[in-house]
């Protein structure tokens, strides 16, 4: 997963975590960060159409 990062010098950063670690956009990590934006999504919307749909 990756997401954007804010340091606490101001900067910031894009960081990719492991799989498995669940973030939100607002979380403070262990370094003081603040995750501000996650644009890569592990999670699938749930107003996704499927893209075929097939009758029996």
């Amino acid at each position: 997963m990756w997401a954007y990062i804010k340091r606490s010098d101001g900067r910031t950063e894009e960081r990719e975590f492991p799989a498995g670690v669940y973030i939100e956009v607002g979380d403070i990590l262990e370094d003081g960060s603040i995750v501000i934006d996650l644009p890569y999504s592990d999670e699938i919307d749930d107003d996704t159409e499927p893209l075929a749909l097939y009758d029996d």
